[in-house]
């Protein structure tokens, strides 16, 4: 014992004697279970994003020699047709970064192959850095003719616009709803992804000027009049509810992203468009 705890040992035993106890500490006290040690003045856990925070690129910078051999690579196998052959590669750079990887992955959105190009088209989400590389991203997808009919091909590269803050221009605007429209038209429960995609670059940009085709594509599909002559046939209104139903969870959310608002009716979205939607900018 030393001299510094002998005081602390002499009150400890005297406590009793004085009619004093020590204060009770509960059980559970070190469980901390609603976590408020680990929490900062604003009331966040440690390393706890905001909801309003924006999401950070999932990809990791490749280093310079590991780029240009992946590159290499690349344009080595992407000059094949057979797709089982490129995808391998493509996945060895799935979760990086580096310039050299943009020339070869712009190539690749024009493959013969749709499962190439649909793949690539999904790793450019987070590699979009500047305006002109968005201008040469639009050209290897919307702007090419491999991808008129290859739509999720072109939608799923509108995500890269979004995270990247670059805005589509009003021509760029127009093909993007003239897309939204011949899907909704020629209903094809294959391009559910394609209206999907759509609808999360509307949720992940903001941009309000597609309100009103996802505000119509809420209702669920039928015929006003089953016996008029110009009435399309079951099969017609078979493939378009298949499409509504696989797009429609991705239409609530853009849609709420831009309102704040939950619609599950085209009529809601109206009548919130009517009391709120000139003002705050949206077109009908």
């Amino acid at each position: 014992m030393t001299l510094r705890t002998a005081p602390w040992l002499l009150l400890l035993l005297l406590l009793p004697s004085l009619g004093l106890a020590l204060p009770a500490v509960p059980a559970h006290a070190e469980e901390d279970p609603k976590g408020e040690s680990s929490k900062g003045e604003d009331g966040k856990g440690e390393g706890e994003a905001g909801a309003d925070e924006p999401e950070r690129s999932p990809l990791g910078a490749a280093d310079d020699k590991n780029a240009k051999a992946l590159a290499a690579e690349l344009k080595k196998v992407g000059k094949k047709k057979n797709s089982s052959v490129i995808l391998p590669v493509l996945e060895k750079l799935a979760d990086l970064e580096h310039k050299d990887f943009d020339k070869p992955l712009l190539k690749l959105l024009k493959h013969e192959s749709s499962l190439v190009a649909l793949k690539v088209a999904d790793m450019w989400e987070w590699r979009l850095r500047d305006k002109k590389l968005a201008s040469k991203l639009w050209k290897a997808s919307w702007g090419e003719k491999k991808n008129d009919r290859r739509y999720a091909v072109k939608a799923k590269t509108l995500k890269a616009f979004a995270r990247g803050g670059i805005a589509l221009d009003g021509k760029q605007f127009k093909d993007v709803e003239r897309a939204w429209r011949w899907i909704v038209g020629n209903p094809d429960p294959r391009h559910a992804p394609a209206l999907s995609a759509m609808a999360d670059w509307v949720r992940l940009s903001k941009d309000k000027r597609l309100f009103r085709r996802l505000a119509e594509e809420l209702d669920e599909p039928g015929a006003d009049n089953p016996n008029a002559p110009s009435n399309p046939p079951a099969s017609w209104w078979e493939k378009r509810w298949k499409l509504w139903k696989d797009a429609k969870p991705a239409v609530v959310e853009a849609l709420q992203a831009i309102t704040g608002k939950e619609f599950d009716k085209s009529a809601e979205a109206k009548a919130w468009f009517d009391a709120n939607g000139k003002k705050a900018g949206f077109e009908w």
